[in-house]
C-alpha cells in the first residue's frame, strides 16, 4: 500500500505526543517536544568542549579481533562470562555484530565523533536523519531482539504520556499522521511484519522517543540485592551539558564465588550516532569493563551515570 509521509513536527512548539488508541479518528494532543527538534536547537557540535573532550581514553585490553562483542571484548584477567541461555537478550547482545576493529563512531551525517572513547562500534544502520538519540539507541536493540524472536506483540513503546506505538498496529497498515500539535493513527502505511516495514517502524519511533518517554516503558530497580545488574539494564545520567542520557549493560562477567562482577556499557548519543561499547576512563586496567557497584556514579567518556537510576525495560520482562 502507498505509505503517507509523516509531516515533520515544528521545532520547539510541540509538546511530543499523544494518547492511546488504535484506529480512532480522534486527534490526540502532543505533549512534549520532538527529540529531533531538541537536537537541532540544543546539541553542540561534535568537537565541542565537554565530557567528549576529556583527552585520550585508555586503550581496551587485548582482544581476539572477532566480529561480535563476545569474540572481541574478552573478560578481564580472572573473570569469566556469566552463563546466558541461547535465546536470552544477553546472548543476543553478546552476538551482536561489530564494525571492524578501530572503526570510528560516526554521526548520522557521516562525520566522525571526536574523543568518543569507544572500545567497539556496533554495526547498525543509523540512517541519515538526526533522530536516533540515546533512548533510540537502546530501544533499537530491545526491539531488534524481540523482532528476531518473532515476539511482535512485545514491540510497543510509549510516545508522549500514553500513546501506545505498537508494531502490531503498524504492521496492519496504520501509520502516524501529525497535524500541527496533534497526532493520530491513520490508514495508508505499509502492511506486514517483514524486516523493511520493521525498519520503517523504528525510524518513526526514533523521531519521537526521548529519555523522558523511555522512563514510561521501564521499571526502576529499587533494591540492588534482590535485583542484581542484568544485561539490558539501563542507567540514566547526564552529559556535560546537563542533557539526559542513558547507557545499557551489554554484557557481564564474574570473578567467581566471592568475587566481584564487571559489566560492559553501550550508549548512543546526541547528535544521532552509532551505538558503541564505551571504554572505562577511570580504570585503564579493567577498561572497557566497569566494576558492578550499586551506589554512587559512573563516569563514561561522555556522561555521568547515576547508579541509583537503574531501570529494566518492561518489554523484556
Amino acid at each position: 500500500m502507498k505509505r503517507r509521509a509523516i509531516q515533520a513536527l515544528p521545532a520547539l512548539a510541540i509538546v511530543v505526543l499523544l494518547a492511546s488508541c488504535v484506529y480512532s479518528p480522534k486527534i490526540i494532543e502532543i505533549n512534549s517536544l520532538s527529540p529531533a527538534s531538541q537536537m537541532a536547537e540544543e546539541t553542540p557540535p561534535l568537537d565541542s568542549e565537554g565530557p567528549d573532550a576529556l583527552g585520550e581514553s585508555p586503550e581496551p585490553p587485548a582482544a581476539s579481533g572477532g566480529d561480535t562483542i563476545a569474540q572481541r571484548l574478552l573478560p578481564p584477567t580472572g573473570y569469566v562470562r556469566i552463563n546466558a541461555p541461547a535465546e536470552s537478550f544477553q546472548s543476543f547482545l553478546r552476538n551482536y555484530a561489530l564494525k571492524p576493529s578501530g572503526s570510528p563512531v560516526l554521526a548520522y551525517d557521516g562525520t566522525e565523533r571526536a574523543n568518543a572513547g569507544a572500545a567497539a562500534v556496533l554495526k547498525v544502520d543509523l540512517g541519515q536523519k538526526n533522530h536516533e538519540g540515546p533512548a533510540g539507541a537502546v530501544l533499537r536493540l530491545a526491539a531488534e531482539y524481540l523482532f528476531e524472536q518473532s515476539r511482535f506483540s512485545r514491540i510497543s513503546f510509549t510516545l508522549g504520556t500514553q500513546f501506545d506505538f505498537s508494531f502490531d498496529t503498524w504492521a496492519e497498515g496504520k501509520t502516524l499522521q501529525v497535524d500541527g500539535n496533534s497526532v493520530k493513527w491513520v490508514s495508508g502505511g505499509d502492511s506486514g511484519s517483514g524486516r523493511d516495514n520493521f525498519t520503517r517502524y523504528l525510524q518513526t519511533l526514533f523521531r519521537y522517543v526521548s529519555v523522558d518517554t523511555l522512563k514510561k516503558d521501564m521499571t526502576l530497580i529499587e533494591d540492588a540485592e534482590i535485583s542484581p545488574i542484568e544485561a539490558g539494564d539501563i542507567f540514566l545520567g547526564v552529559d556535560a551539558n546537563g542533557k539526559p542520557v542513558c547507557a545499557m549493560v551489554a554484557d557481564l562477567v564474574s570473578a567467581g564465588a566471592g568475587g566481584g562482577r564487571a559489566m560492559l556499557l553501550l550508549e548512543g548519543g546526541l547528535p544521532a550516532q552509532e551505538a558503541h561499547i564505551v571504554q572505562n576512563p577511570g580504570d585503564s586496567v579493567l577498561s572497557p569493563w566497569y566494576e558492578c557497584i550499586s551506589e554512587g556514579k559512573i563516569q563514561t567518556p561522555s556522561a555521568e551515570l547515576d547508579l541509583s537510576q537503574r531501570y529494566r525495560l518492561k518489554a523484556l520482562s
